[in-house]
């Protein structure tokens, strides 16, 4: 599949809020809601889009103290997620050389309890190195309760997920014509309604995109890090940092449209005397893990 910069923003959007605000999109790049929907459809015919899986938000559910937090980790093949964290709710695989430099798997998850998570994943077998990072931290007085009849409604949409697709999902959200996707409609989160408990997400597969990828660049340098941000600037290509991994390999991230971008990062850097370049990684899968949400809303109905 090969893509341009208008399905990236599509695709970040997607990633980000499981939908899109088509009237935002329409304004910025003068594109009708028929040609939005067809791009995802084409996303979904390629295999990029397999399918779609659920998130539950637990802080407002359940309410209290919570936090979404994010596991980067070094992993083998031992290594199964869904026995590790309770409240799983995605698993990012990264396609990495060498092994060790950059993570080859992160995990979004729920938890109230970020040291008892981490204590519990550096048991899991498979597992040789991993960081938790807090993303967000909620603390919920009043929950919102959900009658039983809400639950159920729930249940079916989760039941209806194979089958789904982006346009089944902009009808609920945007356009619901029947009593049950009217209420569907105020239960999923969505930027205009973000008193939502529910989210309906993709499940992408990079390895379909040919002419696009998202590269991370781990390196080691002396030099600080305001220093190093104005490198990455000048050299374009949307670069940033994000993190540290095993407290040592600085994560660069760009975004690149061909092997001719890739050559031009690698030579630049190359050129920095106090900067190595140790290793790299690509995305290669994401994929919404809600196997404990069908047990969770079947205790609730």
């Amino acid at each position: 599949m090969i893509i341009d910069p208008i399905d990236l923003k599509l695709i970040r959007l997607l990633e980000l809020h499981g939908s899109i605000p088509v009237n935002e999109i329409i304004a910025k790049f003068h594109i009708t809601q028929e040609e939005i929907l067809l791009r995802i459809k084409n996303f979904e015919d390629s295999g990029f889009i397999s399918n779609y899986g659920m998130k539950l938000f637990l802080p407002g559910i359940i309410g209290g103290k919570w936090y979404w937090g994010c596991i980067a980790s070094e992993t083998t093949p031992r290594f199964k997620p869904e026995y590790s964290v309770p409240h799983l709710e995605e698993i990012v695989e990264n396609l990495t050389f060498p092994a060790g430099i950059c993570p080859n798997m992160s995990l979004l998850f729920f938890t109230q309890n970020l040291h008892e998570t981490y204590k519990i994943i550096n048991k899991t077998p498979g597992i040789k190195y991993a960081e938790i990072y807090k993303i967000n931290e909620y603390n919920i007085k009043v929950p919102i309760i959900l009658l039983k009849e809400s639950w159920q409604l729930i249940a079916q949409l989760y039941d209806r997920l194979p089958k789904l697709d982006y346009v089944n999902i902009h009808s609920i959200i945007n356009k619901p014509d029947l009593d049950d996707e009217v209420i569907l409609s105020r239960l999923i989160w969505s930027k205009k309604n973000r008193k939502g408990v529910i989210s309906i997400f993709p499940n992408f597969n990079w390895s379909v995109i040919k002419n696009y990828v998202h590269l991370h660049l781990a390196v080691t340098t002396k030099m600080r890090i305001k220093e190093l941000r104005k490198i990455v600037n000048k050299l374009g290509f949307s670069g940033n940092i994000t993190s540290r991994f095993k407290k040592r390999y600085i994560q660069l991230e760009f975004n690149l449209w061909g092997f001719s971008d890739m050559q031009t990062i690698f030579s630049a850097l190359k050129q920095v005397r106090k900067l190595t370049i140790e290793g790299y990684s690509f995305a290669h899968k994401n994929t919404i893990y809600n196997d404990w949400i069908k047990r969770y809303i079947k205790e609730k109905i």
